[in-house]
């Protein structure tokens, strides 16, 4: 069974998957989200776009180093 690996720093989006029942560990990205944000916007992404992205890149960044567990990466 695999474990559930959050790639967020946000204390209230672990305790929201608490409230609901479900059990993670909290692995931090360390991403350095300004310059891509910044990158994406200057492309002419919109909000939504910037945050998928971002999300992708934290889980992706953790799941390179826990690659036998399930990483849900999220941004805002």
């Amino acid at each position: 069974m695999h474990k559930l690996v959050l790639a967020s720093k946000s204390k209230v989006r672990y305790q929201i998957l608490s409230k609901f029942g479900v059990k993670c560990v909290v692995e931090h990205s360390n991403v350095d989200e300004e310059p891509i944000k910044d990158s994406l916007l200057n492309e002419g992404a919109t909000p939504e776009i910037v945050s998928k992205n971002l999300a992708e890149l934290k889980a992706n960044k953790v799941s390179q180093k826990l690659y036998d567990h399930l990483v849900l990466g999220a941004d805002s």
